[in-house]
C-alpha cells in the first residue's frame, strides 16, 4: 500500500479550496493513507501569522487531524536525505519534504514545477503530480 506525503499547497487546497485538486488527487486524499509534515504545519502557521491565511477551524494541527491526515514528525534522517539533494530546489522546506518522502518511502503529492522538473528523475516514483 502506498503512503502519500502532501506538499503544503496540496494540504491548503484540500482544506480550503478542494476544487483546485484533480479528481485523482482528491481520491487519494479520501481513500489512501496521507501524511502532513511538521514543516507544512509550520509553513501554514507562518502564513496565518502574516495574515495571508485563515483556516476555518483555527489550529492547523486539529484541522489536519480532523481531515483524516496523519502528522509526520521531522527526523534527522529527513534532514540528511534533504542535504543529499544539494541545489535540487531553492526552497529548504521543499528539500525537506523531498527528503522526508524518500526516507519514509512515500509518494510526494505536489504541483510544484521545480520539484516535478528536477526531482522526478532522481526520485522516480516517489513524486506524483497532484
Amino acid at each position: 500500500m502506498k503512503r502519500y506525503l502532501l506538499d503544503t499547497h496540496v494540504v491548503l487546497w484540500a482544506l480550503t479550496k478542494p476544487r483546485r485538486l484533480s479528481a485523482a488527487t482528491f481520491r487519494i486524499i479520501e481513500q489512501e493513507p496521507v501524511f502532513v509534515s511538521a514543516l507544512s504545519v509550520w509553513e501554514i502557521l507562518l502564513k496565518q501569522s502574516e495574515g495571508r491565511l485563515r483556516l476555518p477551524e483555527g489550529s492547523p494541527i486539529r484541522t489536519i487531524e480532523r481531515a483524516g491526515a496523519e502528522l509526520l514528525p521531522l527526523r534527522p534522517e529527513h534532514a540528511e536525505a534533504a542535504g543529499a539533494f544539494g541545489a535540487l530546489h531553492g526552497d529548504p522546506i521543499h528539500r525537506m519534504l523531498i527528503g522526508s518522502a524518500r526516507v519514509e518511502r512515500m509518494v510526494l503529492l505536489t504541483r510544484d514545477a521545480q520539484i516535478l522538473e528536477r526531482a522526478v528523475p532522481l526520485l522516480g516514483s516517489l513524486l506524483m503530480e497532484a
